[in-house]
């Protein structure tokens, strides 16, 4: 007799950039069954870090066939937003992981650990422990296509900002210290097609925001 084995319905913690992309696609390859995105937003709706508008985000979710959920909050009372967001996924999607797109910040881990398990569920982070060359180069491989919507003024990088992720010269990149995959804050990602897409986003950079430490570039549709 044979017996099928249920797959585990996780969350997908999501900003709408590259790394949370590919943690998606990576943890779907394992046999997880990602069943809701979860955006925590700023007071405009915007993706907290990477800076997307909530029309994106929300077509994001369309073209992965998932629903989103959006959660207000600053980064003050970070922690305890999420957690409550997260026990509201635990109940209306019954999850029992929610993944994370971290590559090896040992502080991120502990604080998504810390937060699951005030949830009673688990922290999933499928890219732990790849190296960044790897993740890069896996963003490349699977065909998840980005551009830059935030960039830190720490860096000269205001010329990238818009431009697709896969067109950046890594190897200047290095020579400036900025970490190829951004890991560090130096830059932000919106995805716009990726394999799971059921269509790729076609959109075109817009107006820039100087927003104290960064530069925010919104997006806006083409009109087809």
């Amino acid at each position: 007799m044979e017996y099928l084995v249920k797959m585990v319905d996780v969350a997908v913690s999501w900003s709408g950039g590259k790394d949370s992309c590919l943690a998606l696609h990576v943890a779907k390859d394992a046999g997880f069954n990602p069943v809701v995105l979860l955006c925590m937003v700023d007071q405009r709706g915007y993706s907290r870090s990477n800076g997307i508008n909530p029309q994106i985000l929300k077509l994001q979710a369309q073209a992965l066939q998932l629903p989103i959920v959006f959660q207000e909050t600053s980064w003050v009372n970070y922690e305890q937003n999420i957690i409550r967001a997260l026990i509201n996924l635990k109940h209306s999607y019954k999850v029992t992981q929610c993944v994370f797109g971290d590559i090896d910040i040992v502080a991120h881990r502990e604080f998504e650990q810390k937060i699951c398990c005030a949830v009673g569920i688990k922290a999933c982070l499928p890219l732990w422990g790849i190296s960044r060359e790897s993740v890069r180069g896996n963003i490349l491989a699977h065909g998840i296509k980005s551009k830059l919507s935030v960039v830190s003024k720490d860096f000269p990088l205001e010329e990238c900002l818009g431009k697709d992720y896969a067109s950046l010269d890594f190897e200047q990149l290095k020579k400036i210290n900025v970490d190829e995959c951004g890991e560090n804050g130096e830059f932000h990602t919106l995805v716009y097609d990726a394999p799971l897409f059921d269509a790729p986003l076609r959109i075109i950079p817009s107006e820039v925001y100087d927003l104290d430490s960064v530069l925010l570039c919104d997006f806006k549709l083409v009109e087809i």
